[in-house]
């Protein structure tokens, strides 16, 4: 039986930039905020933002961001492998990241905030604001998020929306890295992120925070993204994510594309692909386990509520009628841009 973490009362050089027992929850003003994890308290965070991380305990220390880069530079660790899940959003990423939370054998950290902050520096404008200072974080982040408890250890990031407008920097100091893009065709895209107001607040915030990574994606330099309703800021979010993953898919063979309705509908084979493309086992009868338990019968943010596949498809039954009408005028105005057809848009190679 594995003995529990100790957890750690000290930041330890020696150590710090080989295991994750500390963990760089978010760059501050002048400062990174550090918090102590085990590997329990990284599979009880579903996310690892200041407000939902948990932490292993209250301690938390405030390092100079200079200082933490100058200790990393001169140090020059090696950057680890990562298996990256890229995703469009209200896809199934948290189900994913959750169903590959395997104890010992990955290392699963969701949404990391600092990845997150850099993406969005960079995208709010489409340059960061202090690109130099922007270069040696996203190495210091990235190397950081490589950390692992065992060298046999998979390292499973699970990114956010504006990661992926930086796909490019970060892949380019993750050669090794393998991954998948997971994606919602557009109509379950539309339906998915319009269905609430709360939902489509979160569309128009998104949009305004990458709004120059939007303007910067062959084929949309001309939209102003955060002057869009809801249902074209949504058209305008899903292709330019879509465009954005097809090109790391055709030109980084390790990342696949995966379409989640493959992972609703069938995820007792999506698993051990997905595990298999990270150089991990998972047998099929642990992967039948998996896709026949708890996990996949209840919402994967919310888990006290029951939300299986069957109950996903009524719901996007049901939107799709009441809805119908904005999905038109967002397919029609998509359309318009000349950045896409209405046809699927492909991304090879795919997973499944």
């Amino acid at each position: 039986m594995t003995q529990p973490d100790p957890v750690p009362d000290r930041i330890d050089a020696e150590t710090f930039f080989a295991r994750p027992d500390i963990y760089p929850v978010e760059f501050a003003p002048g400062q990174v905020n550090l918090v102590p994890m085990t590997r329990e308290t990284y599979r009880r965070s579903i996310f690892t933002d200041p407000g939902r991380i948990v932490p292993a305990g209250p301690r938390a220390w405030q390092v100079p961001t200079e200082r933490l880069l100058a200790e990393f530079e001169s140090r020059g660790p090696v950057q680890r492998p990562i298996f990256f899940i890229f995703h469009i959003a209200h896809c199934g990423s948290t189900l994913l990241a959750r169903a590959l939370d395997l104890p010992d054998r990955t290392l699963v950290i969701r949404e990391p905030f600092t990845l997150r902050q850099l993406a969005a520096d960079a995208a709010a404008g489409g340059v960061p604001t202090d690109p130099a200072v922007w270069k040696r974080c996203l190495a210091l982040t990235s190397a950081l998020l490589g950390r692992r408890y065992t060298d046999e250890q998979v390292v499973i990031v699970k990114a956010n929306v504006p990661v992926n407008f930086i796909l490019d920097p970060l892949l380019a100091l993750n050669p090794d890295c393998a991954g998948v893009a997971l994606y919602a065709g557009f109509e379950d895209y539309l339906l998915s992120v319009l269905k609430t107001p709360m939902h489509r607040r979160w569309v128009l915030n998104v949009c305004q925070q990458v709004a120059g990574g939007i303007r910067a994606t062959p084929g949309l330099g001309e939209v102003d993204a955060a002057a869009l309703e809801p249902p074209r800021a949504a058209a305008c979010l899903w292709l330019a994510q879509m465009l954005r993953l097809r090109s790391v898919t055709a030109s980084h063979e390790r990342i696949r594309s995966l379409d989640c309705r493959l992972l609703f509908e069938r995820p007792q084979s999506v698993l051990p692909a997905a595990m298999e493309l990270a150089d991990a086992d998972l047998p099929v009868s642990e992967a039948e386990a998996i896709a026949g338990g708890e996990l996949f019968r209840r919402h994967a943010k919310d888990p006290g509520r029951q939300f299986d596949s069957a109950a996903r498809d009524r719901e996007l039954a049901s939107l799709a009628e009441r809805m119908a009408p904005e999905v038109d005028s967002a397919r029609s105005w998509i359309m318009s841009t000349g950045a896409w057809d209405g046809a699927p848009v492909p991304m090879e190679p795919a997973l499944l």
